[in-house]
């Protein structure tokens, strides 16, 4: 069984790769041809291999999500692949470790044909349709950066993707200090007919609201607390993690907190997870059994 793609479908792809984070984004065909935005990359050959597949000749966008290693060890050699790159995204965390560095100091010396930006909480462009929003790192936390320190994972850059009214969030690997300022920030209201309340809310807002998220810190305990994953309600709760894990990944607490709002739970060492959304607002979800073998078949288009 394969998933077939419309034109209008906007699809994520969480791909196979171990404990560690490579996510290949395929936005509507727009002007006849379609864009990609590849986040993080814990491993080039396969997520080269899997953008070839999908006929990727440009990338709109390429975002570090953090500069841990399992994130971006690849991204070097994919921004060499690709000649074509419009813009780069990163934290904004100065580390220590010699691929980031280098990869910074490759775009800076190298490719200065690439927009590089270093977002944070509210900044939001519109690519083929789709509306993609920076909901961390907060300005709070990137102000602490260079002063008090802030744990590495929540200085993570989460993007949630709005398309047909249907979101998508990427919750890279941000922890509780992130997920309490997103959810300061990005307030909801509870509609309510309490008479001893003074303001009556007329209706229910959540901008949160999901129907997919790509679990944080591959299931890690201290990613998803019960409350941020209550918040966001994802129908779906993508976890990219090993089998076995080298952390033992996931924790039950994370998946406790998923199966608490009923989420069906997908694990990529299950195979790579194809999830997309159509201009309608009908959704899909497909998984690949690349369990066994390195890459996975790309999606057949319609």
């Amino acid at each position: 069984m394969s998933v077939q793609l419309k034109d209008d479908t906007l699809s994520l792809h969480v791909l196979n790769v171990g404990d560690g984070d490579s996510l290949v984004i395929e936005l509507p065909k727009e002007g006849g041809s379609r864009c990609h935005i590849v986040v993080d990359c814990a491993r080039a050959d396969k997520t080269i291999d899997y953008l070839q597949k999908l006929g990727a000749t440009e990338l709109k966008l390429v975002v570090a999500t953090h500069p841990h290693s399992d994130h971006i060890a690849g991204l070097m050699a994919v921004m060499k692949k690709y000649a074509s790159i419009e813009q780069f995204w990163d934290s904004g965390f100065r580390h220590n470790s010699g691929i980031w560095y280098d990869l910074i100091k490759y775009l800076n010396d190298v490719r200065k044909d690439v927009i590089f930006i270093r977002p944070t909480s509210g900044m939001t462009i519109t690519i083929a349709g789709v509306e993609i929003t920076v909901i961390a790192p907060s300005i709070y936390l990137r102000n602490r950066y260079d002063t008090y320190g802030v744990n590495i994972n929540n200085s993570s850059i989460v993007l949630k993707l709005t398309y047909a009214d249907t979101s998508m969030i990427l919750g890279g690997d941000a922890q509780w200090d992130s997920w309490g300022k997103i959810t300061e920030e990005f307030p909801h209201y509870e509609k309510t007919s309490n008479p001893e309340q003074h303001i009556q809310l007329e209706k229910t807002f959540n901008p949160l609201d999901c129907v997919f998220m790509k679990a944080s810190h591959h299931g890690s305990k201290h990613g998803t607390a019960l409350e941020v994953a209550e918040r966001l309600s994802p129908k779906y709760a993508a976890i990219s993690c090993g089998k076995p894990s080298e952390y033992d990944f996931p924790h039950k607490l994370a998946v406790g907190a998923f199966n608490e709002i009923e989420s069906k739970i997908l694990y990529t060492f299950d195979g790579t997870i194809v999830y997309g959304i159509n201009s309608d607002g009908t959704i899909l979800q497909h998984q690949y059994t690349d369990r066994n073998k390195d890459f996975a078949p790309p999606p057949t288009r319609i």
